[in-house]
């Protein structure tokens, strides 16, 4: 009934704006006598007259003018949506929902967006902060599309393409004597008081921090932790204790802090840009391939 509807419809628009049968059919393509046949059908169907008919002219109704000019922009809205829902089928339009931890906000992230939303501006990006292991749990339940997140934390049925891998550093307060040095060791940070993120939501992070300080035999002396990275900076800067993070974070680290390398450590933290292999969205695979042409350009430009 819907289609039916639909071609009486576009039939009908074709009419009243020719105010024509013949001038309309010669329009569509149609023989005029099925054009008649398909007007009369739609008066039928709605049950009054949308022309007034002679052999000399073609006028509409009043309720002929009422659906001529509101069938028009309904038209056109279905026409609109019809569009729409083509370029959400092909990929070019609909929304990201991404995840992003802490450390992705450093990292090439917002460099990728950039990118992906020039190349696809009908497309809308979705931020949620999460942990690693908070989006590692929103893939399992459906809740996101890609996220930026530690690569230690990623898994199958999730792919994973590399963006970053970074040292970790320390970072003491400024009044430190340590912050005349432009190193220390891990025996010496594990004198020292540490703040640090939470077991919850800096799960991954704990676990690499952990697994650093295991190779050496020692255990961090945690006096603090919380949630939030100003929170611990301002931590440090009070003079409370000392934190690790990797090094993306030099660059904007506020005044009263010093970023200070682990000689003997080797530990890097790496993040991807991970994604359901099954997932819905034809979005998901083009902002990837955004992702992975940037990172191919970088890297390039690193080593030249």
């Amino acid at each position: 009934m819907q289609s039916f509807l639909n071609a009486k419809i576009h039939y009908f628009l074709a009419v009243g704006e020719a105010l024509s049968f013949r001038k309309a059919a010669r329009k569509l393509g149609i023989a005029q006598p099925a054009l008649s046949r398909s007007i009369r059908q739609l008066e039928q169907h709605l049950g009054f007259a949308l022309f007034e008919r002679s052999t000399r002219h073609v006028a509409l109704t009043e309720a002929g003018e009422a659906l001529f000019r509101d069938g028009r922009d309904a038209l056109r809205q279905l026409d609109r949506a019809f569009a729409r829902a083509a370029q959400v089928a092909q990929g070019l339009r609909g929304t990201l929902r991404i995840g992003y931890s802490t450390f992705a906000a450093t990292g090439p992230m917002s460099d990728i967006i950039i990118e992906f939303r020039k190349q696809y501006p009908d497309a809308h990006v979705a931020l949620r902060l999460l942990a690693s292991s908070e989006q590692a749990a929103a893939f399992e339940e459906g809740a996101l599309d890609l996220g930026f997140m530690m690569s230690n934390v990623s898994s199958a049925p999730l792919r994973a393409t590399p963006l970053s891998s970074e040292r970790l550093i320390a970072i003491v307060p400024a009044s430190y004597p340590w912050a005349k040095k432009r190193s220390l060791t891990l025996t010496q940070l594990a004198t020292a008081p540490i703040v640090i993120g939470t077991a919850s939501r800096w799960r991954g992070f704990r676990a690499l921090v952990d697994e650093m300080t295991a190779t050496k035999g020692l255990k961090l002396n945690i006096v603090e932790d919380a949630d939030d990275l100003p929170v611990l900076l301002q931590l440090v800067r009070s003079g409370f204790g000392c934190t690790i993070l990797d090094a993306s974070f030099i660059p904007t680290l506020p005044p009263g802090v010093k970023a200070l390398e682990i000689a003997d450590a080797a530990t890097t933290l790496d993040m991807s840009l991970v994604w359901r292999v099954d997932g819905p969205s034809p979005l998901v695979p083009r902002f990837a391939e955004v992702a992975e042409r940037l990172i191919r350009k970088d890297n390039r430009g690193q080593r030249s």
